[in-house]
């Protein structure tokens, strides 16, 4: 009975140590491919451990090791979101810098496909100029228009990114507390068994005792 009290608890441990693994592995195997599962395994295995004694001194190594556990997973997540905040940050000056490029482009092929036009009139042979430059041209006007079709798109603004970010270290940080009450909860100890008082015999009073003496002297 006392099995199945803590049978939800164990079923929590188990999908949180599952969901913190998943991330701890994929942020450990980017700096060692080959051992990066047996460093997340060992760090929550000994923070476990250390949670489950009793002890000021191995609950505060533990409290180390829970926060190394932690590191790994919240990097994990985080990252994409913080990549797009970088990234929502210098795409203004990108698409500016690359906007004036193709514009420039565009007028350069444009007086050259003129002179070109031009000299043709006069002498011959300047198709094949013509012809490439108009290539040229057409692909510059392709490249700012889908430029343009690019920058008019919504981009998500900046309070969301961080909002992404915070919603997943908060669940993170939960799934870590919840791992650390889990497995205290688990790892209790019994209480002791209570012995049964047993009832002790009432002394004989002093005339229950004469009685008994003349019962015996009768006897």
């Amino acid at each position: 009975m006392k099995n199945l009290k803590k049978l939800p608890a164990v079923l929590l441990l188990l999908g949180a140590v599952v969901l913190m693994q998943k991330h701890a592995w994929e942020f450990w195997s980017q700096y060692d491919p080959a051992f990066g599962p047996l460093w997340a395994v060992m760090l929550e295995g000994a923070a476990l451990w250390l949670w489950s004694q009793r002890s000021i001194a191995k609950n505060a190594l533990a409290l180390v090791a829970s926060l190394l556990v932690l590191a790994g997973p919240l990097y994990q997540v985080s990252a994409p979101a913080i990549k797009q905040y970088q990234e929502s940050k210098t795409a203004p000056a990108l698409y500016e810098k690359r906007e004036q490029q193709l514009l420039a482009d565009q007028q350069r092929l444009t007086e050259s496909l003129a002179r070109y036009n031009a000299n043709s009139e006069t002498r011959a042979g300047w198709l094949g100029a013509i012809s490439g430059t108009q290539d040229e041209l057409t692909t510059v006007n392709e490249q700012l228009t889908a430029l343009y079709a690019e920058q008019s798109k919504s981009k998500p603004m900046a309070w969301q990114s961080l909002a992404v970010i915070a919603m997943q270290a908060i669940a993170l940080l939960i799934f870590q507390l919840l791992i650390v009450l889990c497995i205290r909860a688990v790892t209790e100890p019994a209480a002791p068994r209570t012995a049964k008082t047993t009832r002790k015999p009432e002394p004989f009073t002093a005339k229950q005792t004469a009685n008994a003496q003349r019962l015996k002297a009768a006897a």
